[in-house]
């Protein structure tokens, strides 16, 4: 039997139907609807009929969402991204419209899960994925399962300190890691870098993308190229802490931002190296995440298995 993926963003609802080995019999993507979780569930439900006559019963359903979540009880405490979803019971709620056992996990973890079973983390037992993008997140697997912590929220990799004092975020802390290198922060970075480069390509102003960065830098522009040194340098202090408290045998990092490629993940290796505290830690491997955009749903339909 199959499973039905799903991966519920502000904007968008990412959906399909996956074998059990993680192959996409059929994907989807439908605008995520006003109504709260209760409308959600219902658009998913009717896209899930209309293909039950073509693929048949769905072995159960994982649905990812962005948001704080505990996980085992597949309840959603509030998400930053969907306003009005605050203490939402979801695996209830999907579970009741679907008619099959439903799995719910923050989309970042399901994204690691994803990389895990069939992505960058493959073959391997201790793995982390960080995601860049909007915010940073990141997710856990120890010894083969995904860490979820006390209350199911371990992960939040993008909320601790690199520089005490440092810039507003938008947790409401100072300095933290998506501070630093959130796509607004790397954009006015570049405009700050620019102002003071001459003859950089880059636009000055409001509107900066971290692809027309990227872009700039591929053309030898020097501010972007610092821009995104900078951002890989931050990152990798990140990164060096998560190897000494986590210890993994390798860090996938996706994301749009991680786009980039090697402008940041270059620069994010060297300065891992140089803040680790032993030559025996630097042997985790720094790889770019593999699944894309479909890593969320993908990795939500493996969680579903996972617990049947």
């Amino acid at each position: 039997m199959n499973i039905l993926g799903v991966d519920i963003g502000g904007t968008n609802v990412k959906l399909g139907i996956v074998t059990e080995k993680g192959g996409i019999i059929e994907h989807g993507l439908l605008p995520t609807p006003a109504g709260g979780p209760e409308a959600a569930a219902a658009k998913v439900a009717e896209w899930y009929g209309g293909r039950r006559k073509h693929h048949g019963d769905a072995r159960a359903a994982g649905i990812a969402c962005a948001g704080l979540i505990d996980g085992v009880r597949g309840f959603l405490y509030t998400s930053p991204n969907l306003p009005g979803w605050d203490n939402a019971p979801l695996g209830e709620i999907f579970g009741r419209r679907l008619g099959i056992p439903v799995a719910v996990d923050n989309d970042v973890n399901c994204a690691v899960w994803g990389e895990y079973v069939m992505g960058a983390g493959r073959g391997t037992r201790h793995f982390v994925a960080v995601t860049l993008g909007t915010g940073v997140g990141g997710g856990i697997v120890i010894d083969g399962r995904l860490y979820h912590g006390a209350q199911g929220l371990a992960g939040e990799i993008g909320h601790h300190v690199i520089i005490e004092g440092g810039p507003p975020c938008s947790c409401g802390g100072r300095g933290c890691l998506e501070a630093l290198i959130g796509s607004a922060s790397i954009a006015a970075r570049a405009v700050e870098t620019a102002a003071r480069t001459p003859g950089s390509r880059l636009a000055l102003g409001a509107g900066l993308t971290v692809r027309e960065i990227h872009e700039a830098a591929l053309l030898g522009d020097a501010a972007a190229v610092e821009t995104l040194a900078e951002t890989g340098r931050l990152l990798g202090i990140g990164l060096a802490n998560v190897v000494h408290i986590l210890n993994p045998e390798a860090i996938a990092v996706g994301g749009g931002v991680a786009g980039a490629g090697d402008f940041i993940l270059e620069p994010a290796r060297k300065s891992m190296k140089e803040h680790l505290i032993g030559d025996i830690l630097s042997a985790v491997r720094i790889v770019p995440a593999e699944l894309g955009n479909m890593a969320s749903f993908l990795g939500a339909s493996m969680l579903a298995l996972e617990k049947q």
